[in-house]
């Protein structure tokens, strides 16, 4: 009986691991980056408002949270390829229309920045990025782990022209990286397609080694059943709603606090 049973739990180990929904580390990432990254715009807030000032430790550690972010982006966009690479077609239109769809969320907090923060406005921010990246990903998914070192070329090149800076700069020269010196005086959010298609691509590598063919690559053992876990991953599962709903709230809270 005890080895039955033993049998009966490897099984539904494997399958659970060969077919998960959803692979929860990835959820839980997603949502740890997306916690940090509202606590970084709490205390950036907290500066802006002349209420508390901004230590740069902790603000240097948000380049981190970054590079996490397009990497997970890289590896769910692996494991979407893994999924759905039987219909293709299906599949970059899927893509297509993703990327679309958070540019213009992008676009969105483009005029709302515009009309309300004109000084720093958002002309080519995260969403703006992740929607390029997700659109210009497409013809490298095939390459799989391959794009290693693609993504070392792209990032490299994105740290090189990172370096000079230009007066005047056009929005395709902001778009691929170059810009003026001191860029956050002119943007409160900037993500270049150089480096970070290269840290997306960097993922997709990634993705294709630790989940190839869909299926977890390493041992790894249930943490869903963990109360702060699932709340992280819940986070993570709605990361894109709350970046978008976290700074009005932020704002509208510090705003009223300072009319009391």
């Amino acid at each position: 009986m005890i080895k039955n049973k033993i049998i009966t739990q490897v099984k539904m180990y494997t399958k659970k691991r060969q077919n998960p929904s959803r692979f929860i580390e990835l959820d839980f990432l997603r949502g740890f980056a997306i916690t940090h990254m509202i606590l970084l715009h709490v205390l950036w807030d907290l500066d802006y408002y002349k209420i508390y000032p901004l230590n740069s430790t902790i603000q240097g550690t948000n380049v981190i949270v970054q590079v996490m972010f397009f990497l997970l982006l890289g590896i769910c966009l692996a494991i979407t390829f893994n999924k759905k690479k039987d219909n293709p077609i299906k599949l970059y239109k899927h893509l297509l229309k993703r990327g679309l769809w958070v540019f213009s969320l992008g676009m969105f907090l483009t005029i709302i920045t515009l009309i309300f923060m004109p000084d720093r406005p958002i002309i080519f921010g995260v969403l703006h990025c992740i929607g390029f990246c997700i659109i210009l990903s497409i013809p490298f998914l095939k390459l799989g782990k391959l794009n290693h070192p693609i993504a070392t070329a792209f990032i490299a090149f994105g740290i090189f022209i990172g370096a000079f800076t230009i007066q005047n700069p056009t929005i395709m020269h902001i778009i691929f990286g170059i810009h003026q010196a001191n860029i956050w005086t002119y943007t409160i959010d900037y993500f270049p397609i150089f480096p970070w298609l290269g840290v997306c691509l960097l993922g997709i590598s990634i993705g294709n080694i630790l989940y190839k063919d869909n299926k977890r690559r390493f041992y790894m053992p249930d943490i869903s059943k963990y109360l702060p876990i699932k709340t992280v991953s819940w986070l993570g599962r709605h990361s894109l709603t709350i970046y978008l709903v976290h700074q009005p709230a932020i704002v509208g809270v510090l705003t009223l606090y300072t009319f009391l």
